[in-house]
């Protein structure tokens, strides 16, 4: 009986810590929603998927205490503290963290926090240290109490008499196998077995977090193209017909001047659509980039294709979809097996070279950058900045554009094709620029700033004559908005430049990855290589859609509507329009065909 109440006591804790997690959750994350019966039907749903990870985290220590029914003098604690110290950890990090990151990502803390263990760097540089430092302490203090908690709990030998197996102790094992059965069968709660209600965040909330963190890693350590696979191949195969057609050089019009000019790529930091007012987003926040988009090819329709900008530039640069659970770029074994804009026009006799403000060591950027071609990458290392004034993220955009500026204007080659990423519009705000109050807005303003004064000044120099600049964002940001909002995949996407022809407007739908694909061919450059780049200005682009994927889900859509599909609950989350079903299968279509393509390419973990 000893035996049986500890491993009750056991269970009894880790449920606890789980549920009280849940309220530190819904505090912290739900809002309005954060009321006393949502937190109550929370509590509820997810009870018995609590009482359940609680068993599973828990049978070593009962196979342990199995055997001191035959060597009763076992010293228990000194056995188990490891575990009991891995398993607290592991419980306690998870818990909390999924509390504290989730209101930054909004989205359920999973193993693909794995790709960005190489740059906590890059996470630091988004909080002030005073937060960083109360939710350490606060992380440390709680660590403490419950490792202390569980080891005393634990005796340090159970000395009753009677060996072997007897009624109660078959009876407990027999219960506490059942939980832990029923939470690896059914850990992913979905939204029927909860309750039917908006926002996804409630469902969030119900999932423990622990057992979804396993179940996710799980997952990722499967082979890559077992990890989505819902259908067919067969029925996968005639939900992609269309959708990715067979690259044709033809095109049904022509935005240049000349099939050879100089490229500049500007990818602009996290400055969705819902920051530029052309594109029905905040009023006076990027007048400089709606005032050029007057003077270019503006792309009114153009979705990003992801939530972060490892993930982005990926799809940018080298027109490829992106993974809700891998990064490509922070994936060593995939570098340098897919193609990229500048491998393109580093064999045409282009000259690459790349500029970023940072630290381009972080998510693996360089690594990256290198792989796909680029000879040079500038970077915080060797442009020469003052430590007097650099901020949290490296040079801002002030001075990285005047340094872009110079190289541009004193370069000789006759071909070029040269990349930039702002980074001075991103967490914690701090810029040197004061137009607006909103410290949000303002920051993105300074950066709207800054390019304008860059284009404006270049476009007075020879430079100009024979350049091709696009503009684009490698996502979009959450402010005001999440992932289940349509509007955070909205990006503006410009082509400038005295090798433009004339301004235009063009509403069609363009996924950040079509963007290559439709530059090469206005090149007269075959895109047979990117199988995943559609130019959109071809006559064989017939079913114009985008698709977008985050961690947690998916977005597709289309001139019937726009669907988003919850990975981590399973339900549709967002379904404007008609037809949602097709759309709906469409994604998981793209989803499972994209992760073959990873198999592919020889993935490795």
């Amino acid at each position: 009986m000893v035996r049986v109440l500890y491993i009750f006591r056991m269970v009894m804790f880790l449920t606890a810590i789980s549920l009280v997690g849940k309220v530190a959750f819904m505090l912290y994350n739900a809002g309005e929603y954060c009321t006393l019966l949502n937190i109550w039907d929370v509590l509820w749903a997810g009870l018995p998927f609590d009482l359940s990870i609680a068993a599973l985290l828990t049978l070593p220590v009962w196979a342990v205490t199995t055997v001191t029914m035959y060597r009763p003098n076992l010293r228990l604690r000194a056995v188990l503290w490891p575990y009991l110290v891995v398993m607290t950890l592991f419980t306690v990090i998870v818990t909390a963290g999924d509390v504290v990151m989730y209101h930054h990502w909004k989205f359920k803390l999973d193993a693909c926090i794995f790709n960005y263990m190489s740059s906590p760097g890059s996470a630091g540089a988004s909080a002030p240290m005073w937060y960083i430092v109360t939710c350490l302490s606060m992380a440390a203090v709680l660590i403490v109490v419950t490792i202390t908690a569980v080891i005393v709990m634990t005796p340090k030998r159970i000395t009753e008499e009677g060996r072997g197996v007897n009624r109660t102790n078959f009876l407990a094992t027999g219960a506490l196998l059942v939980f832990t059965v029923f939470g690896i069968t059914g850990q992913r709660v979905t939204e029927a077995s909860v309750f039917e209600f908006r926002p996804i965040v409630l469902n969030h909330a119900a999932v423990n977090s622990p057992g979804h963190m396993l179940h996710s890693f799980w997952i990722y350590m499967q082979a890559p193209d077992r990890q989505f696979r819902s259908m067919s191949h067969e029925e996968c195969d005639r939900l992609m017909q269309d959708l990715y057609p067979e690259q044709m050089d033809d095109i049904t019009d022509t935005l240049l001047t000349t099939t050879r000019p100089n490229i500049l790529t500007i990818q602009l930091e996290s400055l969705g659509a819902s920051f530029v007012e052309t594109l029905g987003g905040a009023e006076g926040v990027t007048p400089e980039l709606c005032r050029w988009m007057e003077r270019g090819v503006n792309f009114t329709n153009a979705w990003s294709g992801s939530f972060r900008t490892d993930r982005g530039t990926v799809c940018a640069l080298s027109g490829h979809p992106s993974y809700p659970t891998y990064s490509l770029m922070m994936e060593d074994d995939c570098l340098g097996h897919f193609p990229s804009l500048a491998t393109t026009l580093s064999g045409l006799g282009y000259r690459t070279d790349y500029l970023y403000g940072g630290n381009s060591e972080n998510m693996n950027k360089r690594k990256y950058l290198l792989a796909s071609g680029f000879r040079k990458v500038w970077d915080i290392s060797n442009l020469d900045v003052p430590v007097e004034e650099r901020d949290a993220w490296g040079a801002n955009d002030s001075i990285s554009f005047r340094r872009l500026f110079d190289i541009l204007t004193t370069r000789t080659d006759s071909a070029w094709y040269f990349g930039y990423q702002t980074i001075s519009s991103h967490e914690p705000w701090m810029v040197p620029y004061h137009r607006l109050d909103n410290e949000v807005y303002n920051a993105f303003a300074y950066t709207d700033h800054c390019l304008g004064a860059f284009l404006d000044s270049l476009s007075r120099t020879p430079v100009w004559d024979n350049l091709v600049v696009l503009i684009f964002a490698d996502h979009g940001n959450m402010y005001q908005l999440d992932y289940q909002h349509p509007m955070f995949f909205r990006m503006p996407l410009l082509m400038v430049g005295g090798a433009v022809r004339e301004p235009r407007t063009m509403n069609m739908f363009v996924s950040q990855s079509d963007m290559v694909g439709t530059l090469l061919a206005q090149m007269r450059i075959s895109g047979k290589d990117y199988p995943w780049s559609r130019n959109v200005l071809s006559r064989n682009y017939r079913y114009p859609f985008v698709y977008a994927t985050y961690p947690s889900g998916l977005l597709f859509a289309d001139s019937t509507g726009i669907t988003m599909t919850d990975l981590q609950s399973g339900c549709v989350v967002y379904d404007e329009g008609g037809n949602g079903d097709m759309r709906v299968n469409r994604t998981r279509a793209i989803l499972q065909r994209s992760y073959e393509r990873l198999r592919d390419i020889n993935i490795g973990h």
